[in-house]
C-alpha cells in the first residue's frame, strides 16, 4: 500500500505562490520571448526580400534649344526596370516560402526548449522545496525525541558515547535542513532568472510531471531541428533551379522624347549574355553543396538523436525504478518500523536507541528518495528536450 502521508507536510502554499501555468504564461510575454518573436520578424522580411522587384524608374530630362531657325524647350521622359529572374518567379517564390518556414521552425523550436528549460527549473526547484520541507520535519521530529535521550542519559539509562552519537546524528540533521533550504532558494533564484516580468514569491509545486517509466518519443521526422533542415533543403533546391533559370536579369526601358521638331517613342530591351557565366556557375555550386551539407547534417542530428534519446530513456527507467522501489517498499518498511518502534518504546517493551535508529532510518530513506526524484525530473527534462517532447501528464 502507498504511503503519501509523508508529502502532505512538504508543501507550504500562501496567497502568493505561482504554478507552473502561470510562470509560462509570464514567460510567454516576457522580454525574452519578445527579443527571440521580433528578431524571427526581422529575418522573415529580410528574406522575402528576395521575391521582390525594384521599383522602376522615372527619368526626365530638359533642355533648351537655341538654332538659327527656332528655339524653344526640349524634353525626354522615360521609365526603366530591371528584373531580377525574370523567368524563375515560381523558383523564388518556392525558396522564399521555404526559408521563411525554416526560420519560422527554428523559432519555435528555440522557445519549446525556452519553455523546457524554465519548467525543468520550476520542477528543480520544486523538488529541493520538498526536500527542504521534508528534512525540517524530521529535525523538528527527531529533536523532539533526543530530549527523551538526554533524560535517559541523566537517569544513567544510556552511555555518553550514545548521547553523543545520537547528538552528532541530530546536528548533522540540522546541517542537511540548512543545504536543502539553501539549494531551495538558489533553484528559485535560477527561475527567476528566467523570468523578467513575474515576481516569483513562493512556488505551489501542484502540478509537476507525473512520474513514469515508459516516455513515447515521437517520429524523429517531427523533430523541431529535423523539419527545420527539411525547409533548408527545400529552399536551397528551390535557389538551385533560381540560378538555373535563362537569364539572370532582364531590363526595358519605354522612353519618350520631344524635339523641336519631332517626337520620338522608344523601346529598350537589355539580356545578359553569357546565361552560363562563371558567377551563374558558383551560385549553383553554392547551393548544390549546401544541399549536399544539409543532407549530412540531417543525417549526423537524426542519429546523435536518436541515440541520446535512447540513453537518457535508460536513464530514466532506472531512476523510476530505484525511486518506485523507495516510494512503495523501503519508505514504507522504514514508516513502519518507526511506529512499531514508538509503540513499543510508549508499552515499555522497547528502547529510546531502538526509535531514535529506526527515526534515523526513515529519514535518509525519505531524502534518498526525494533526491532520485530531482536526478529524475532533471534526466526527463534533459530528454523532453533532446527529443523535443511536450510537458508530459501533471501529477
Amino acid at each position: 500500500m502507498k504511503l503519501k502521508l509523508f508529502l502532505v507536510f512538504f508543501f507550504t502554499l500562501n496567497a502568493y505562490s505561482q504554478n507552473l501555468s502561470e510562470i509560462i504564461e509570464a514567460l510567454q510575454k516576457s522580454n525574452k520571448t519578445l527579443s527571440i518573436t521580433q528578431k524571427t520578424y526581422s529575418d522573415i522580411a529580410k528574406n522575402e526580400i528576395f521575391d521582390t522587384q525594384e521599383a522602376p524608374e522615372l527619368g526626365l530630362s530638359l533642355s533648351q534649344a537655341d538654332e538659327s531657325t527656332q528655339d524653344g524647350l526640349e524634353y525626354a521622359v522615360g521609365i526603366s526596370q530591371k528584373l531580377a529572374h525574370p523567368f524563375a518567379s515560381d523558383s523564388k517564390t518556392n525558396a522564399t516560402d521555404a526559408l521563411t518556414k525554416s526560420i519560422k521552425q527554428k523559432t519555435k523550436h528555440k522557445l519549446h526548449i525556452l519553455t523546457l528549460e524554465v519548467s525543468s527549473r520550476y520542477h528543480s526547484a520544486c523538488t529541493s522545496k520538498e526536500m527542504s520541507d521534508g528534512a525540517d520535519l524530521l529535525y523538528k521530529e527527531q529533536s523532539s525525541r533526543f530530549n527523551q535521550l538526554q533524560r535517559a542519559y541523566d537517569l544513567g539509562e544510556i552511555s555518553k558515547k550514545s548521547l553523543l552519537f545520537n547528538k552528532l546524528d541530530l546536528a548533522k540533521l540540522q546541517q542537511k535542513v540548512a543545504s536543502h533550504k539553501r539549494s531551495y532558494l538558489t533553484e528559485l533564484s535560477y527561475l527567476q532568472e528566467s523570468i523578467d516580468n513575474l515576481t516569483i514569491n513562493e512556488l505551489s509545486c501542484n502540478d509537476l510531471v507525473e512520474i513514469s517509466r515508459d516516455i513515447k518519443l515521437n517520429s524523429i521526422q517531427e523533430h523541431g531541428e529535423i523539419k527545420e533542415i527539411t525547409y533548408q533543403q527545400s529552399a536551397a533546391k528551390s535557389f538551385y533551379d533560381v540560378y538555373n533559370s535563362s537569364f539572370k536579369s532582364l531590363g526595358y526601358e519605354l522612353l519618350y522624347e520631344k524635339e523641336l521638331d519631332k517626337t520620338r517613342y522608344t523601346f529598350g530591351l537589355s539580356i545578359p549574355l553569357g546565361g552560363a557565366t562563371s558567377q551563374t556557375q558558383k551560385q549553383q555550386a553554392e547551393y548544390l553543396f549546401k544541399n549536399s551539407s544539409l543532407v549530412a547534417e540531417k543525417e549526423a542530428l537524426t542519429s546523435e538523436i536518436i541515440n541520446a534519446s535512447k540513453s537518457l530513456q535508460l536513464k530514466i527507467e532506472t531512476l523510476y525504478d530505484e525511486y518506485t522501489l523507495l516510494n512503495q517498499e523501503i519508505l514504507p518498511m522504514s514508516f513502519e518500523l518507526r511506529g512499531l518502534s514508538k509503540s513499543a518504546l510508549s508499552e515499555g517493551e522497547g528502547t529510546i536507541m531502538e526509535y531514535l535508529d529506526a527515526t534515523r532510518s526513515y529519514s535518509e530513506n525519505l531524502l534518498e528518495m526525494l533526491k532520485i526524484k530531482k536526478i529524475y525530473y532533471y534526466e526527463l527534462f534533459e530528454l523532453y528536450k533532446r527529443a523535443d517532447l511536450d510537458l508530459g501528464k501533471k501529477l
